[in-house]
């Protein structure tokens, strides 16, 4: 199973290195490590995210979003005006606040050597990709291998694709009525599961305790 950080650097087939280095203007080595500063503290706000459905339903519509999975796809359409406001979003959604996520660009910076201005404005653009490549992967996995349909063809599914359904699942939205019939409880759980296992660090992730401090702190304030 694919994590956030596969999915990530599977982007754009596989060019966003490349691609992000021509937009911000910097070499490949430069790009990759403002990206490896940066996926750190974006991989431990999802999986925070992930833990409440409250803050996961969020980043689930984005995931569904046309705009960020045209950004996982597309080099220019990570760019548009679409994609950068919806990574904004993201962003105040996962770090509480425009400056926490400030912060946690700084600390980037500092790691990476990079200007904390380029890690700012690389973030949303970085968010605004993770979260269309969630909703391309979950889509691509999740009929299979997460709730573990028969391979003939589906019934129609729901305005919005088959996340759209798989939302209105968890979370009990009323569905449409052209929509298929719900799937078992335990199936949704198994989908569930899938989710957050795909939003979490992969196991040899290193550990920063400077990260954890702001990060924790970070939380803190957030749920004050």
């Amino acid at each position: 199973m694919s994590n956030i950080v596969d999915i990530i650097q599977s982007a754009q087939g596989g060019q966003i290195i490349e691609n992000l280095s021509d937009r911000f203007g910097l070499a490949s080595w430069q790009t990759r490590a403002a990206v490896d500063s940066l996926l750190p503290a974006l991989v431990a706000a999802l999986s925070k995210a992930a833990e409440q459905p409250d803050s996961l339903r969020p980043l689930l519509d984005a995931a569904n979003d046309a705009a960020h999975r045209a950004a996982f796809e597309n080099a220019e359409e990570a760019h548009s005006q679409a994609s950068l406001d919806g990574g904004d979003a993201i962003v105040a959604h996962l770090f509480g606040s425009a400056a926490a996520a400030g912060e946690v660009s700084q600390l980037a910076a500092r790691e990476s050597g990079l200007r904390a201005d380029v890690l700012q404005r690389l973030l949303p653009v970085l968010v605004s990709i993770a979260a269309g490549g969630l909703g391309s992967t979950l889509e691509r996995q999740g009929v299979a291998a997460v709730l573990d349909q028969p391979t003939e063809p589906p019934a129609p599914a729901p305005k919005g694709g088959w996340l759209a359904g798989l939302f209105a699942s968890l979370f009990g939205a009323k569905p449409a009525p052209q929509t298929q019939t719900a799937p078992p409880a335990d199936a949704l759980q198994e989908a569930l599961d899938h989710i957050r296992k795909t939003l979490t660090a992969p196991a040899d992730a290193e550990r920063r305790p400077d990260l954890d401090e702001l990060l924790g702190r970070i939380f803190t304030s957030a749920r004050g």
